[in-house]
């Protein structure tokens, strides 16, 4: 019986880890592309930014791997007619079943505490990261789409040569007291 449970955790796992890798490498490099073309962010704040945004990457894969690993292991059993074995043997299907469940448990765990990461470290971290590079952004910004706006100023060039604005146009936006 252990040899059927540990064998079913072995397949959960190998399918689960690989998925795993793929899915939230593809979500980490989507996220910081879509975070560095909004941020106007060059490649060494995309590299900084790649520890933060891995918690909430693996935030959205897990489950969904969890899902994939148990709909792929189970199926390749059914379709291997493995599962007609077990029940000729005499022995319960919930024993089959018993291995997803234990694992989609403690993975749910860790989950949840993937959540409570991201929110908190992973999310301040890129915009501590953002906020790091905001020179750099204003840069970027100018240099591809020649100007750069925030509430308080706006700045518009003809063009960027290195650290050099080309005919730059500062415009400064008062607040309601201020003139």
């Amino acid at each position: 019986m252990h040899l059927l449970t540990r064998y079913i955790l072995w397949e959960l796992m190998k399918v689960f880890l690989s998925a795993l890798t793929a899915l939230t490498g593809l979500v980490v490099l989507v996220g910081v592309a879509q975070e560095a073309i909004r941020q106007g962010l060059g490649p060494a704040p995309v590299l900084r930014m790649m520890p933060y945004v891995l918690p909430d990457a693996l935030r959205f894969s897990v489950p969904a791997t969890m899902l994939l690993s148990v709909c792929v292991v189970y199926g390749r059993m059914s379709a291997l007619n493995e599962v007609v074995a077990v029940k000729s043997l005499g022995i319960s299907p919930m024993k089959l079943i018993a291995p997803a469940l234990a694992a989609a448990f403690c993975i749910s765990l860790v989950a949840v505490w993937l959540n409570d990461i991201a929110v908190w470290w992973g999310r301040q971290g890129v915009r501590r990261v953002v906020v790091q590079s905001v020179e750099e952004i204003a840069y970027g910004m100018l240099r591809t789409q020649k100007s750069f706006s925030d509430n308080r100023f706006s700045i518009n060039v003809k063009e960027v040569d290195g650290r050099r604005l080309v005919r730059p146009t500062i415009t400064f936006f008062g607040g309601g007291d201020s003139p």
